[in-house]
């Protein structure tokens, strides 16, 4: 059976990266999902997640219709509930001070409430070098870690916002393999 991998992408830039890491599991046989905020549908389509995953891909908690699927009538269940990994990326500001408080308003945030036990735990964050200085920001980073989550990034680089330093997520590759290592 292929190992289950569900991608949560929140609003930042580097949600264009996100599709090459969706592609890249897929291509290495993994059963990818994904998740995406409102905000995240602002930088990249989720039609380009579904073309890569061939899965459809979930935005909101509330069902558009009650067609009898589980993914449809409990999206902020299915497919959580069945990930061997769930991985945050980007993981911007907004989304790691809602994951390390536990907030479940959005279908990314709410998906990692869902998880197994057992689910291994990764966030890639990303953002612009002075909102990851921030030091809630970093507290926020130091809390998931401590709950038990994996830190991918960020690398230092120059960020879309035209500064330089810290805030930029890892390469796709990396992230891919840390993924790989993880499930297999």
């Amino acid at each position: 059976m292929k190992p289950k991998v569900l991608i949560g992408v929140t609003g930042g830039i580097a949600a264009y990266k996100t599709a090459d890491i969706v592609s890249q599991l897929v291509k290495a046989h993994v059963d990818v999902r994904v998740v995406m905020t409102e905000a995240a549908t602002r930088f990249i389509a989720p039609l380009t997640f579904a073309a890569l995953s061939q899965q459809k891909v979930l935005t909101t908690t509330f069902p558009d219709n009650s067609s009898g699927e589980k993914d449809v009538i409990y999206p902020h269940l299915y497919p959580a509930t069945e990930a061997d990994a769930f991985v945050v990326a980007p993981a911007t500001a907004d989304s790691l001070a809602k994951l390390a408080h536990g907030f479940g308003d959005d279908i990314v945030c709410c998906s990692a409430l869902s998880l197994k036990p057992d689910c291994k735990r990764i966030f890639c964050p990303a953002m612009n070098v002075q909102m990851w200085e921030q030091s809630i920001v970093r507290e926020n980073s130091r809390k998931l870690l401590e709950m038990g989550w994996h830190q991918i990034g960020p690398e230092k680089g120059w960020l879309a916002c035209g500064t330089h330093g810290y805030g930029r997520m890892s390469s796709p590759s990396a992230i891919v393999q840390i993924i790989l290592h993880s499930i297999f």
